[in-house]
């Protein structure tokens, strides 16, 4: 077995950290998500891994390179590089090299999401390797994602990210696709060819090349993941072409990835979309933004039952999040359950002192019925009254 050369390997890291996030496009109510603090916090002695989290979330939010820099741990990147790929890179110079590049792209990526998207830390979590791992939502006025970061267990310094829209993390992935080419020499022609296109953006000669390889290499996690970053970088004309060989994977059971979630929403494939969202990690899924997500899209779907117990949950999860319950209560108009929606309404009003006007309620999809309706008008009445 040959090991792949390290200039195959080094330019693979731009490749790997090519996108952070993915846009969820699902329809919402807005709320001013604006950063209350971007100013970078005192540094703690001896923090808790919550305090250090807490912390960096002000750090993230200010994207400034110097301090985000120094958090950064270029030994630990290439430690775990050996640890979890030791035949790829078992030369410590060239390792060094590598993670030195990995450490520069994923600065650049941080601060990139810095200047548009806030960072929030969700909690943190402590593997059964030791391993420390920070969980974060990203989010703008109109889409939001996750990532998840890998904490060194005494420094708490970042050596390792992953995107949820991708299989593997920055470290996973340079060793497994450097793994792809050393454990199938014989294709190495078409595999650099295929690279090749993609970067030269000859998405039809992609097609070709990737239709042509033996279907073990078709359903290889490390080559799929490759293209789907490519994929992520395109425009929406180019990015249909790839569309063709990326969609039959993440269509298999246990497959999945939140950048297609919009796509199959646009399809009205509701089924589909709920795949894409399912299969993100227990972290995202917990959240309340995403909860909140599911509950909208099973409603589309017709299914109120999961609708219902998912727009609950997003208000378990952040009951002072009035986002929560206008989601729970653009499942209730779509539902037609007119006495949740009453009940929600008091409870935004009563919560959130926000004004309920018929003006704010017909901003909502199927509203136009509910306040046509007997409910309503008693609802007003009872207002009127007190």
């Amino acid at each position: 077995m040959s090991v792949v050369k390290f200039s195959l390997v080094k330019p693979l890291v731009a490749l790997c950290l090519c996108t952070l996030w993915a846009c969820s496009s699902t329809p919402v109510v807005q709320v001013d998500n604006s950063k209350s603090n971007q100013s970078v916090a005192v540094a703690l002695a001896n923090p808790s891994l919550m305090q250090y989290n807490q912390q960096l979330e002000q750090e993230l939010n200010a994207g400034d390179a110097a301090t985000l820099q120094n958090k950064i741990d270029v030994l630990s990147i290439a430690k775990n590089l050996r640890l979890k790929h030791p035949t790829q890179f078992s030369n410590l110079l060239n390792t060094a090299k590598v993670a030195a590049d990995i450490k520069q792209q994923l600065l650049a990526g941080i601060i990139d999401i810095s200047q548009s998207f806030n960072w929030h830390y969700l909690h943190s979590e402590i593997l059964q390797d030791q391993s420390v791992v920070a969980y974060y939502r990203i989010d703008s006025d109109a889409s939001y994602s996750y990532v998840s970061l890998w904490l060194e267990p005494q420094s708490y310094k970042i050596y390792d990210f992953r995107s949820v829209s991708f299989a593997y993390s920055a470290l996973d992935f340079v060793g497994k696709f450097s793994q792809l080419f050393s454990h199938n020499v014989e294709a190495q022609p078409q595999l650099n060819a295929l690279v090749k296109s993609l970067q030269a953006n000859d998405l039809t000669e992609t097609v070709k090349i990737y239709q042509s390889l033996a279907p073990a290499l078709q359903n290889d996690g490390a080559l799929n993941d490759f293209i789907l970053r490519q994929y992520s970088q395109l425009s929406a004309n180019n990015a249909h072409v790839l569309q063709q060989i990326i969609l039959p994977v993440l269509e298999q059971p246990g497959h999945s990835s939140l950048l297609f979630e919009a796509h199959y929403i646009q399809l009205d494939n509701f089924s589909a979309a709920i795949k894409m969202v399912e299969g993100l990690p227990l972290f995202a899924l917990q959240d309340s933004k995403m909860q909140s997500e599911l509950a909208i899209l099973y409603a589309y779907h017709n299914d109120f039952v999961s609708a219902m117990k998912h727009g609950r949950q997003a208000i378990l999860v952040e009951p002072n999040q009035v986002e929560a319950y206008f989601v729970m209560l653009q499942v209730s108009f779509l539902a037609k359950d007119y006495a949740l929606s009453l009940d929600l309404m008091n409870a935004v009003v009563a919560k959130f002192d926000y004004k309920m006007g018929p003006d704010v309620i017909a901003e909502f999809e199927e509203s136009y019925s509910f306040l046509a309706s007997a409910e309503y008008k008693s609802w007003l009445k009872q207002r009127s009254n007190s």
